[in-house]
C-alpha cells in the first residue's frame, strides 16, 4: 500500500533493475563499438537520421569569432590571426577543412559515436581523432597503463592521457599508437553521469531501434504498394448457365471489351475450347461466329503463357477469371492513412532524442505561432549544447592566442602589440569570444518589431538581439557608418530609420562640429 510503485516488480512489464554499475560495464567497449557502427551506418543509408544531424548541427555547432576591445591595435591583430587560421591550409594537420567544417564534423562524431578529439600540434594545427580510436588497442606496449576505455585515469577518475590508436594498413584494425597528455588534447562528449562514465554516449541511442522499425516500415510498404501496382481490372463471368459455357475441355465465351481512344495497341483475351486468346488489334472480337474468322485473319493468337496476363506496362492489365467471381476494381489503399498518422507519431518520438520539434519535419501541420513556440523551446534546448562547443572553441582559441604569444619569432608581433596596450595573455584570451551563429527569420517584421518594442520596454537590447540572428550590433553600427559616408561622398540620399536614425548631415556634422549640414542631392532645398 505505501511506497514506490515504480520499485514493485507486478509481473505486468519488465521487472525494475536493481544493481547500479559504472557506465563502462553498461556498455563495454565491443557493445560500444557496435553502438557506433549502428548509428553511422544509420546515417548513410536511412534519410531521417541523416537529416536529423544536420539539423541539429546547424543550431548548436555554427560560431563565428568576436574580439572587441577599446585597444584598436589588438583588435586588428587577434581578429587577423583568427581570419588566418580558418583556412584549411593553416588548420587541418590534412588541410582538409577550415575551422567551421572542422568544429560541424567534430560535432557530427560526437551525435554518432559519443565523443570525439582534436589533438594540438606543435604547427598550429589539428588533427582530428575519431571516438572509436581514442581505444586499448592492440600491440600496447608494456608498462602502458590504459584500461578498457582507452583512457589513463589517476584515482579519482581524472584523465591524464589518451591512448591514440590507428586503423592499420588494413583500415579495420585499431592499433595502437601512442599516448597523447590531456594538456594537448580537446576532448568533448555527451554524459549522462557525473563520475560513473568515462567516455560519452550517443544521443541517439534512444531513438537507434525506433529508427531502423521506421525505416522498415516504409520499406515493406513500398513493396506492398508495388505489389498492388501490378493488378489492373479484373472482369469475371456471371455464375450462372447463359448458354456460353462450353465443354469440360473449356468455356467458349468470348470476354468482350472495347478500346477506347488510346495511342497504342489494346490487348485483349478470351478462352476458347480450353486454350487462352491474345486480340492482336485494338477491338476484341465481340460474338462467338466471328472469332473464326478473326482468328484465321489473324486478328487473335494462342497466349502460350497461359496466364492471359497483359505485361505491357502502357496497357490496362486484364484478368480472365473463373465463373462466379464478382468483378472487383484492383487498388492499392497503401500507405493507409493509419500507417501515415502513426508513422508521424513515431518519427516525432525519434526527432526528440535530439530534441528536434516536429513542426521542423513538417511545417505545413502546424501555425505560425506554434513554430515560433517551438523555435523558442529548442532554442532552450539547444543552449546547453552551444554552451558545450563554446567552451571547445574557447580551448582551441587560448590555445591559439597562448602558441603565438610565446612565440618569439612570430609574424603576428602579439605579444609586443598587445603588451603596449596594457593587455596580458589572460586579458586577450578573455577578451575572445565565440558568439553563435543564431536562428534564422521567420518573420522578419514581426519578430524585428518585437525585438523593438522590447528593448524600447527595457526588456531587452541591442546587443543581445543582435547575437540572436548570429550578429553584432558594434559590426552593423560600424558597416552602416561606412555606407553612410560613401553615400555622402557619391552625393547618394540615405532614408531615415525610426530608431535613432540619422541623416547624411547628421553624420557630417558629429564627424565636424564646426561644419554646416549640406544639402542631401535631390532635396527641396537644392
Amino acid at each position: 500500500m505505501f511506497g514506490y510503485q515504480a520499485v514493485q516488480d507486478k509481473a505486468r512489464r519488465q521487472a525494475p533493475k536493481t544493481r547500479i554499475y559504472h557506465e563502462g560495464e553498461v556498455l563495454p567497449p565491443k557493445l560500444r563499438r557496435k553502438l557506433q557502427a549502428t548509428t553511422q551506418d544509420q546515417a548513410r543509408n536511412i534519410s531521417l537520421v541523416a537529416w536529423m544531424t544536420r539539423k541539429h548541427l546547424d543550431y548548436v555547432s555554427k560560431f563565428h569569432f568576436s574580439f572587441r576591445t577599446d585597444k584598436p591595435d589588438t583588435d586588428k591583430v587577434v581578429n587577423r590571426i583568427f581570419k588566418w587560421h580558418g583556412a584549411p591550409r593553416n588548420l587541418d594537420y590534412l588541410g582538409r577543412f577550415g575551422r567551421d567544417e572542422m568544429f560541424r564534423l567534430f560535432e557530427l562524431e560526437k551525435v554518432l559515436c559519443g565523443d570525439a578529439g582534436l589533438l594540438k600540434l606543435d604547427d598550429l594545427k589539428l588533427q582530428a581523432i575519431e571516438s572509436d580510436l581514442i581505444a586499448k588497442g592492440t600491440d600496447i606496449p608494456e608498462g602502458v597503463k590504459v584500461n578498457d576505455s582507452g583512457l589513463v585515469v589517476d584515482k579519482t577518475g581524472r584523465v591524464q592521457q589518451y591512448a591514440i590508436c590507428n586503423r592499420g594498413e588494413n583500415g579495420a584494425t585499431c592499433k595502437f599508437d601512442h599516448v597523447e597528455d590531456a594538456a594537448n588534447v580537446i576532448f568533448d562528449g555527451y554524459w549522462n553521469r557525473f563520475s560513473s562514465q568515462f567516455r560519452g554516449v550517443s544521443p541517439l541511442s534512444t531513438a537507434i531501434n525506433m529508427v531502423q522499425d521506421i525505416h522498415e516500415s516504409f520499406e515493406f510498404n513500398l513493396v506492398k504498394a508495388k505489389m498492388h501496382a501490378l493488378f489492373g481490372v479484373a472482369i469475371m463471368r456471371k455464375a450462372e448457365d447463359d448458354g456460353n459455357v462450353g465443354p469440360a475441355s473449356g468455356a467458349k465465351t468470348i470476354t468482350a471489351w472495347v478500346a477506347e481512344a488510346h495511342d497504342w495497341v489494346v490487348y485483349d483475351y478470351c478462352s476458347y475450347s480450353g486454350k487462352i486468346y491474345v486480340c492482336q488489334v485494338a477491338h476484341s472480337t465481340t460474338s462467338e461466329s466471328s472469332f473464326a474468322t478473326d482468328l484465321t485473319a489473324g486478328k487473335w493468337s494462342e497466349d502460350t503463357t497461359g496466364t492471359g496476363l497483359d505485361l505491357d506496362p502502357r496497357a490496362i492489365n486484364m484478368l480472365d477469371l473463373n465463373p462466379g467471381e464478382e468483378p472487383k476494381i484492383i487498388e492499392s489503399a497503401t500507405p493507409s492513412s493509419q500507417f501515415v498518422e502513426g508513422s508521424y507519431l513515431f518519427i516525432q518520438i525519434a526527432m526528440l532524442a535530439l530534441d528536434i520539434p516536429v513542426t521542423s519535419f513538417d511545417s505545413r501541420r502546424s501555425s505560425f505561432s506554434a513554430r515560433i513556440a517551438d523555435l523558442n523551446e529548442y532554442e532552450v534546448s539547444s543552449d546547453a549544447k552551444r554552451t558545450k562547443n563554446r567552451y571547445v572553441r574557447k580551448d582551441y582559441s587560448d590555445w591559439v592566442l597562448a602558441t603565438i604569444w610565446n612565440d618569439s619569432a612570430s609574424p603576428w608581433q602579439l605579444r609586443k602589440i598587445a603588451t603596449d596596450d596594457g593587455m596580458a595573455l589572460r586579458d586577450v584570451q578573455e577578451a575572445s569570444e565565440w558568439i553563435p551563429s543564431g536562428s534564422p527569420w521567420l518573420d522578419k517584421y514581426k519578430q524585428v518589431m518585437g525585438d523593438e518594442l522590447a528593448i524600447n520596454l527595457m526588456l531587452d537590447n541591442s546587443i543581445d538581439a543582435a547575437r540572436r540572428r548570429g550578429g553584432s550590433v558594434f559590426e552593423n553600427i560600424d558597416k552602416q557608418a561606412i555606407v553612410i559616408k560613401y553615400a555622402a561622398e557619391k552625393g547618394v540620399p540615405i532614408s531615415s530609420i525610426k530608431a535613432g536614425g540619422r541623416s547624411v548631415g547628421e553624420v557630417e556634422k558629429a564627424e565636424d562640429p564646426d561644419k554646416e549640414p549640406q544639402p542631401e542631392k535631390g532635396s527641396a532645398n537644392e
